[in-house]
């Protein structure tokens, strides 16, 4: 016995005892003395899968199939090592050779229906795992039919729950958004591929996805499925919205003021509209048209707070600073009253940084701003406040701040006193 053939019985004794590691070795030996040996690769392929190695194993079986692209067995080993590594698509091409190569083969059927399942492809991933049931049936494989007729079960029962979901689209799409709002992005997306193939002209899922897609990045995709949105559904004001935040984003300002001025041609009363025209006003630089733009909101929807935020932002770069100012403060009040600290904070610091600028524009002072009653100390003031905001004492350093802003010259009691007087008319 030569050595090539010595190295590759001991190779497939260790394989055959568990020792994938020690047979990888054999194997390796056996192809630096003939390169050209296909069952080592195939073999070698099947250790290296065994051991969790599926990038050496998917180099092995393409070496074996480069040197004889017919051999099926080979073709299924890598569409399986293609599923363990989540390449689905990969997976049925695998398939779909192994079954022009030999149309009578369970196994590329059945790999071919789970293939087909895991793209969401359910109506035929039924039809190979029935054909792969049906060749384990006259085989007398009885544990593998059985195995196949479970997976049909199981799809069924997925095409059930999708037929009751899609007989309640507003539950659906709820779910798709709450996952979006917790940041379930792909999870979202994926619910939505598998509902538009449920129904390619469902506008609503087109439009959806599209806002997820654009948060994800992809913003071209994200067009594509907005215009196809649109072309279903013309009245689709969501979708105009949407694609008018993604035209921001690729710099295309004109082009979303065009769909906000279509869907506001369709409804003048969408007053979400005016939100997405005023930022595209505001990215073109024209400040004013924005302003208008969040005033019209703020009329509807006067406890919008970001409504009160871009218009602050477009106010600053107006040179309207004490309106900024005042924008500020009232968006960091609604988020006070709905106890969102987050925001809150975050506003008052806005406002601090914006105060440091340098001044254009003076408040005169005012002498009936309230009487301060002059029997608390400084310092029963301040626990006062601190008290008041949840005893965060930066937030009260920044009421005191702004209250310094607006009425220079004032003692420093009452700047205290100011401040807890306006919590508490706020409340």
């Amino acid at each position: 016995m030569d050595q090539e053939q010595e190295f590759y019985n001991r190779g497939l004794e260790k394989a055959l005892a568990g020792d994938f590691a020690g047979a990888v070795r054999e194997f390796d030996r056996v192809l630096r003395i003939n390169p050209q040996l296909i069952e080592a690769y195939y073999k070698r392929g099947r250790c290296r899968f065994e051991l969790g190695d599926r990038t050496g194993a998917i180099a092995d079986y393409n070496q074996a199939l480069q040197l004889q692209p017919e051999r099926t067995e080979i073709y299924l080993s890598r569409g399986l090592t293609k599923l363990a590594l989540k390449d689905n698509a990969g997976a049925l091409a695998d398939a779909e050779q192994t079954l022009k190569l030999n149309n009578n083969l369970a196994p590329a059927y059945s790999l071919q229906g789970t293939a087909l399942r895991r793209l969401g492809n359910l109506a035929e991933a039924i039809v190979s795992f029935k054909q792969a049931a049906n060749i384990y049936l006259a085989e007398k494989d009885k544990q593998n039919c059985q195995r196949c007729i479970d997976s049909i079960t199981e799809i069924q029962a997925e095409q059930n729950r999708a037929q009751a979901a899609l007989a309640t689209h507003t539950g659906f799409y709820y779910q798709v958004l709450q996952k979006v709002q917790r940041g379930k992005l792909t999870e979202a997306w994926e619910d939505l591929n598998w509902l538009i193939q449920a129904d390619p002209n469902d506008a609503q899922a087109h439009s959806y996805r599209g806002m997820v897609l654009s948060k994800l990045g992809y913003y071209q995709q994200a067009i594509n499925d907005l215009n196809q949105a649109l072309q279903l559904n013309p009245q689709i004001l969501q979708a105009y919205c949407y694609r008018a935040m993604v035209r921001m984003e690729m710099g295309d300002y004109g082009g979303a003021i065009n769909d906000c001025n279509q869907a506001l041609q369709i409804d003048p009363s969408y007053i979400d509209v005016y939100i997405y025209r005023g930022k595209a006003h505001h990215k073109s630089a024209n400040h004013r048209l924005a302003i208008e733009d969040y005033s019209r909101v703020i009329q509807e929807k006067s406890d919008d707070p970001q409504a009160y935020y871009q218009r602050a932002v477009a106010r600053l770069d107006f040179e309207d600073l004490p309106g900024a100012i005042e924008d500020y403060q009232q968006a960091a009040n609604i988020y006070f009253n709905r106890g969102d600290w987050q925001q809150y904070r975050e506003i008052l610091d806005q406002i601090k940084k914006v105060q440091s600028r340098p001044r254009r524009y003076q408040r005169k002072n005012s002498a009936d701003f309230f009487s301060p009653s002059n029997s608390t100390s400084l310092s029963e003031l301040q626990n006062q406040l601190i008290r008041m905001v949840g005893g965060y004492r930066d937030i009260a350093d920044r009421l005191v701040d702004i209250a310094r802003y607006k009425y220079p010259g004032m003692p420093e009691e009452w700047y205290w006193e100011k401040a807890i007087q306006d919590l508490e008319r706020d409340r």
